[in-house]
This record gives structure tokens, sequence and C-alpha cells, in this order.
């Protein structure tokens, strides 16, 4: 197991499905983590260890105010984990409203880009940092009636790969997880009938559980992980092979 001893994470999207999975998985492994989320009132106030706190992300001001809170409590950021999203309906290229495009952007591409603009700046003073953000399989096979949704993980690959090249020679990583059809909430909101259809495209035959694809990021983070420099590592279940 790598070691984590006296690191710290903050969560952007770790209330529930792939995130909640890294925020145990991080604390498990000696990771001290904040969580950033759609949190209700009496979730906040859960007894659990990870210091949680309300946020939308698409809201610049609000991001920043999750990151000073963090680094009040926490001390300092070690790794920021991006993985708060949403999806879109199927919906023919045509006929996706603007408002709509705007909407899968805003929380998929810019509340990334709010975060690591509040974190960044500490990373650099201290010289160590790793930025994880949650793409997707769809970013390297897009699905048809799914653009916007597609269009959004495809930019923030590149994003990510523009902006490891800017400071992985001062001790910080990019790097993207890519997953493919995962047990979550998004998931089972699907239709049924794709779904069944998706499975059986999988050489794997089955789509892949929260904590498999945890592992990656927790890989991502570790020392051991030091030479990955803006790269997608996906799980996938061979739905996407290079």
């Amino acid at each position: 197991m790598p070691e984590f001893k006296g690191r710290t994470a903050l969560i952007f999207g770790g209330k529930s499905g792939i995130g909640a999975a890294v925020r145990d998985l991080f604390e498990r492994s000696g990771i001290r983590v904040c969580v950033a989320d759609r949190f209700e009132a009496d979730e906040l106030s859960s007894s659990e260890t990870a210091i949680r706190i309300a946020c939308d992300v698409t809201n610049a001001q609000a991001v920043r105010l999750v990151v000073d809170r963090a680094l009040e409590t926490l001390g300092h950021i070690d790794i920021l984990v991006n993985n708060a999203g949403t999806g879109t309906p199927a919906l023919d290229f045509h006929e996706v409203p603007l408002q709509e495009w705007r909407r899968v952007f805003d929380v998929n591409l810019d509340g990334t880009l709010h975060a690591i603009q509040a974190v960044l700046p500490h990373m650099l003073q201290r010289g160590f940092g790793r930025i994880i953000n949650t793409a997707s399989q769809l970013a390297h096979k897009p699905a048809p009636q799914q653009a916007a949704y597609c269009a959004s993980k495809a930019a923030l690959v590149a994003l990510s790969v523009s902006l490891a090249q800017e400071v992985a020679s001062q001790g910080i990583t990019v790097n993207c997880v890519c997953p493919g059809p995962t047990d979550t909430p998004m998931w089972h909101a699907s239709d049924p009938a794709w779904k069944e259809w998706k499975i059986s495209q999988l050489p794997i035959r089955r789509i892949g559980t929260v904590e498999e694809v945890a592992s990656a990021y927790l890989y991502l983070a570790s020392d051991e992980a030091a030479f990955i420099v803006g790269q997608s590592l996906s799980p996938n279940g061979g739905d996407v092979m290079w």
C-alpha cells in the first residue's frame, strides 16, 4: 500500500457514487479528507470523519470559500479531486437547448476550473500537489445523443493535459480518471434497454464497482505515481482500449 502519512485531500463531488468511494478509500489509507458537495443541512451534521462543506461548484466565490475553510481545517491541501459532475438527457444534437449545453459545461468544466484556480496557488507555493479530474470514457469514445456531456469531458481531458505541462516541473501532477459504465446513481437513472445493450458491448460483460474505480484515484494520489503526468487512467472494463 502507498504511504500517505500526513497527506490531505479536498474532494469536490464526494457525496455519493465514485466520489464517496474515493473519500472512503482515502480515509482508510490515512488521508485526511474534506468533502464539498451539494449537501443538505442534516447531511452536514453527519458524524463521519470527513469534513463536509456544502458547495455549488458553478459558483467561483463559493468554491474559494470552501478552499479557504479546507486550508484552515486541514492546514494544507496535497490532493485535489474534481469529481463534481452532471449528466444530460439523450437528445439529438439539433435539439440540445443552449441552456442545457451551458448547464453541463458549467458543472463539468467550469466547476473544475474554479477549484483548480483556487487551490493551485497553494500547491505551487508548497511545491507539491496531486490534481485528479474525473472525466469519462466518453471523452475518448463519444456516444450519440450525448454531445454536451461528451464535449465537456473531452474538454476536461484537454484542460488537464495543458495544465500538466505547466506545473509538472514544480512538483504538481495533473491527471484524469476516465471511468466506464459504473454502478452509480447516474448509471441507474439510464434507460434499462440501453444499459443491457451497453453491458453486452463490454469485454468484461459487467459494469464496474465504485470501489474498483476509486483505486485509480488512490494510485494517482500516491508518491508512486509521481511520473504519471497528463494521463487518462481508464477503468472501463475494456470499453475503450489503447
